[in-house]
């Protein structure tokens, strides 16, 4: 594999200049790949070959995550790497097959959950071919693939805790009501986005035994004016924080917070409402990323499903570019239940419709 792949590169990078910078590309919407992402300027020999099969670059949220993390290999690392995107399912299984087929990758990283299945089916053609699937773990036991995601629920729980209190506490946060509701908006009905809602529904409900949780799915990570619908219609009902997990949807979410002036939780310091933005939940995919790549370079390749959380470093809370005042003895109870889930104190749901059961074990007690 390796002879060949040298020998591929080299007539690759004639075809264009190699990119110096990694600010995220424009979206390509599944055109061709273009091999000179990575090359090292200098000219130096590529430490691994890479292909990276995206979804939608310029979601400004997971996809530019992974992008920046594929960068960081190429600039700390010295791999070289080539991508597509792929806004389907469908045409990303061709994708996958595409590289695969090339037979000039030590690694095949292909970003999304939904995508999980194709690469699968993939791998099991190609057993001499590594691949590693980003935010979702796998099911198959082949010795060439790894899954790399973080512990989902964890992931918005710090953000849920803090909507739960807000809702409760207008004088403090005036965008709230007396309803007492906070509410989710997912991308796709994938165990991802349901998740990601039960940790960010069961914080809220943690904190606030008696609050009101909605949740929704919008069918697609890219459609923001469904989003939006789905939005105005929870804020309409009295809701006061919508979070979200729904790729580049999650404009629309933010829109419909503005329009309504309501409170907006995003998973990405690239989406912040400049006027409504409660917080930031943020698991660093770019991470997940490097970590794929590492295992290939250190020879330390261990297949199966790997799950960071906040006691790892991949999940947490911010207020970057919070423009909304957090009381500082709220942000010493997010202190407090972050060492609870630090010491294993707390045990996640990860399916909304068991929250209310979950919650009849957890609640905070400072």
């Amino acid at each position: 594999m390796k002879k060949r792949f040298f020998a591929t590169l080299a007539a690759i990078l004639t075809l264009a200049m190699a990119l110096t910078a990694c600010g995220a590309p424009a979206s390509n919407s599944g055109s061709n790949s273009d091999p000179d992402a990575a090359g090292d300027p200098a000219g130096n020999e590529p430490t691994a070959n890479i292909a990276v099969v995206f979804s939608t670059l310029g979601d400004l949220n997971f996809n530019d995550w992974c992008w920046d993390g594929i960068c960081q290999a190429r600039d700390e690392l010295g791999i070289a790497f080539n991508y597509v995107e792929a806004a389907t399912v469908s045409e990303a299984a061709t994708q996958i097959d595409a590289f695969a087929s090339d037979e000039i990758y030590d690694l095949i990283v292909v970003i999304g959950s939904d995508r999980g299945d194709a690469m699968e089916e993939c791998a099991a053609s190609y057993p001499d071919q590594k691949f590693a699937l980003i935010d979702a773990g796998v099911k198959t036991d082949l010795d060439n693939v790894v899954g790399i995601r973080a512990d989902y629920p964890q992931w918005q729980f710090l953000s849920g805790c803090l909507a739960g209190i807000a809702t409760l506490r207008p004088d403090d946060f005036n965008l709230a009501n007396p309803d007492n509701k906070v509410g989710f908006v997912g991308g796709a009905d994938t165990y991802t986005s349901r998740a990601g809602a039960a940790g960010f529904l069961a914080g809220a409900k943690y904190v606030n035994p008696d609050v009101e949780l909605s949740y929704s799915i919008v069918g697609s990570y890219t459609d923001p004016t469904t989003a939006r619908e789905i939005a105005l219609t929870m804020f309409g009902s009295g809701v006061d924080v919508v979070s979200v997990n729904c790729g580049s949807s999650a404009n629309g979410v933010m829109a419909a917070a503005e329009e309504s002036n309501r409170y907006f939780c995003s998973t990405s310091p690239a989406l912040v409402s400049e006027t409504n933005q409660m917080c930031i939940s943020i698991t660093r995919f770019d991470t997940f990323v490097y970590k794929a790549v590492e295992m290939v370079l250190n020879d330390t390749w261990e297949s199966g499903t790997h799950i960071y959380g906040i006691a790892d470093g991949a999940c947490e809370i911010s207020f970057d570019g919070v423009n909304i005042t957090i009381p500082e003895d709220i942000k010493s109870t997010l202190e407090d239940i972050k060492g609870k889930i630090v010491s294993g104190e707390i045990e996640f749901v990860d399916e909304p419709n068991n929250i209310d059961a979950w919650a009849q074990t957890y609640q905070y007690n400072a």
